[in-house]
């Protein structure tokens, strides 16, 4: 069954074998208490109240929904959004920039959707932008008309429009996203962007986790003294972002939120990529299993063992491992200038006179995951 417990799953179903055993029960009664560890694996997932454990994009909301009809609805307000990165005119990296991005419900990238299979969801897009606007749901099977491309599957929504994406979840759980299709080389290079994330709806063991997270990478060309993304650049970005953050370690309330675990926890991380590079994505102190590519899980013969995956444009990567080692192990981008921001001029991050501040040197794809 591929099993994966933390030690106290394993010791609930240790003793339940041991009791078998006294009782002379046999291998029927063995393969039972192998099913009913499946079970308390569901019940874990069950916990949230919503039938799974909740994905948390670190540092980014979750879309709240109501349930009327039978039908999950979620409200997506598209709109500006400030966010306040590292100032690269400051030598030592302390001063705070504002930049004008884009997203939804005051979050960029926008917040995570959760369905489960075979749920019928509504989401109901106001436009409090400046100019039209659409959302692609990228890799779900839909109605055309639900498509989100403008002149082709719906008219653009215009500014202080609103419009109604409505549709039935016909497909096998996975990690999928959602975007703007509407100019897409601005709105998407302004971070309109979020998670839509398919849970199964009877899950097998290797799908249940008790750790579940979510990162999306991106980047960005800020020229000096601009508060404005340039999204008109295609080869020369100097930052690069994790849910629209950057790493600037510990202590920062501006920078990505550590993930956590503990010893024995089950942990996967959904990798997506909406920016124009390739980033190879790498965890520290620990092998991982390749579960989902972008087209839903894969079943356990086909996970592959890696220590870092390559995460394409469009593309998603899903890992999953057990968290063995206690520390703060790094999570990051391995091309090693996504790992610095701002460092097209000197000083570079890292340089003297910052010598007495190590962690500088990561500003830009890197967080940790705190196992204890």
């Amino acid at each position: 069954m591929g099993l994966n417990l933390t030690r106290r799953g394993f010791v609930e179903i240790l003793g339940s074998l041991v009791s078998l055993s006294i009782l002379g029960k046999g291998t029927k009664a063995i393969a039972d208490v192998q099913a009913s560890s499946d079970a308390i694996l569901a019940s874990r997932a069950a916990s949230s109240g919503n039938g799974y454990v909740p994905v948390e994009a670190i540092g980014v909301p979750t879309c709240p929904f109501t349930v009327s009809g039978g039908v999950k609805e979620f409200q997506l307000t598209a709109e500006p959004v400030t966010v306040m990165w590292p100032d690269g005119s400051d030598p030592h990296m302390m001063k705070r920039r504002p930049i004008y991005t884009w997203g939804y419900n005051g979050s960029m990238p926008g917040p995570t959707i959760e369905v489960v299979e075979g749920d019928t969801v509504r989401i109901v897009l106001k436009n409090n932008l400046p100019e039209s606007t659409t959302i692609h749901w990228h890799g779900i099977e839909l109605p055309i008309n639900m498509d989100g491309v403008p002149d082709i599957s719906q008219k653009p929504v215009k500014p202080g429009d609103t419009f109604v994406y409505e549709f039935t979840i016909r497909q096998p759980a996975g990690t999928f996203f959602y975007h703007s299709h509407q100019n897409t080389a601005k709105q998407v290079g302004l971070g309109l962007m979020g998670f839509f994330i398919i849970h199964p709806k009877n899950p097998t063991a290797d799908q249940i986790v008790d750790r579940d997270y979510a990162i999306m990478l991106h980047t960005w060309k800020i020229d000096p003294g601009s508060p404005i993304p340039d999204t008109l650049e295609m080869t020369n970005f100097n930052y690069f972002t994790m849910n629209g953050r950057v790493g600037e370690g510990p202590g920062s309330k501006y920078g990505i939120p550590d993930m956590k675990a503990r010893i024995g926890e089950k942990v996967r991380i959904r990798v997506s990529n909406l920016s124009m590079l390739v980033h190879p994505f790498h965890i520290h102190g620990h092998q991982f299993k390749i579960v989902d590519l972008g087209g839903g899980f894969l079943p356990p013969h086909q996970h592959m063992t890696a220590n870092t995956t390559n995460v394409s444009a469009a593309e998603v990567r899903a890992v999953q491992f057990e968290a063995k080692y206690p520390g703060k192990w790094m999570a990051h981008c391995h091309f090693t200038h996504h790992t610095m921001n701002d460092m097209h001029r000197p000083p570079l991050p890292g340089d003297p006179p910052m010598e007495d501040m190590p962690m500088m040197d990561m500003g830009g794809m890197s967080t940790v995951i705190d196992i204890t």
